[in-house]
């Protein structure tokens, strides 16, 4: 890690850190004509040479993750220096998991594979158009549509830590709003690569989707981040 000061000054050290192994379940998913008739129709502009709706799925899922990985990255720039976030982060309200993190995906048509991507990210189904409450206090950095995340909101944490919210049917906020956490940002929905109405969660650092699970669990988030924020801050020598 590098840190430079605003005279230039350089410093660089490393990071203790140990990889500890984990296996993540895959999911084989039958890709169906009514389905890839929904997703030809959202996104056939955007592939207008695509000569089936299983080309035009195939192209978004592909074409357009690749894509939006790369507005992640960008949105992971638009973070404010000090953390804006308290305790743990609110999960969808009465909500149940329809797909997890890390999870290979392998899509099959008519007998055969025909794609395998990865989830980023934990899909949650409550009730259609369900009220989406921001996960912690922070600012909007995007609201707009999001290729295969549909119309989608994310909202910066500070410390390059940001939540992204897709899949929704309605946004209610809009770029550089101030939101509090549990405030309603938007409803569920089934935009974007979505078979049913739900919300896909992520969390993002430096535009990178990191495991969601992990913060909302208080306990976790003050041993791994806060305390360790706290133990830097701490150790810095007063000037």
């Amino acid at each position: 890690m590098l840190a430079t000061d605003a005279a230039g000054n350089e410093r660089q050290t490393g990071i203790y850190y140990r990889l500890l192994p984990k296996s993540f379940q895959g999911d084989r998913i039958e890709l169906n004509d009514a389905f890839l008739e929904k997703i030809s129709a959202e996104f056939k502009d955007r592939f207008p040479q695509a000569a089936s709706p299983l080309e035009v799925f195939l192209k978004a899922n592909r074409e357009l993750r690749a894509q939006d990985a790369k507005v992640l990255r960008e949105c992971g720039l638009k973070t404010s220096p000090v953390p804006l976030w308290e305790g743990e982060f609110l999960r969808l309200p009465n909500s149940a998991p329809r797909g997890s993190y890390a999870q290979l995906r392998s899509y099959f048509y008519q007998g055969k594979q025909v794609d395998q991507q990865t989830h980023l990210g934990i899909d949650l189904a409550s009730l259609a158009h369900a009220k989406v409450p921001a996960a912690n206090r922070g600012k909007v950095v995007y609201a707009d549509d999001l290729g295969i995340y549909g119309q989608c909101v994310v909202i910066d944490h500070g410390l390059g830590l940001q939540t992204l919210y897709g899949h929704l049917s309605l946004i209610e906020v809009k770029v550089g709003e101030e939101v509090q956490k549990g405030q309603s940002i938007g409803n569920t929905g089934d935009t974007g690569l979505a078979g049913g109405d739900h919300l896909h969660f992520g969390v993002v650092i430096s535009g990178e989707e990191v495991n969601p699970i992990e913060w909302w669990d208080a306990s976790w988030i003050k041993n791994n981040v806060t305390d360790k924020l706290e133990a830097a801050r701490t150790a810095v020598p007063a000037r």
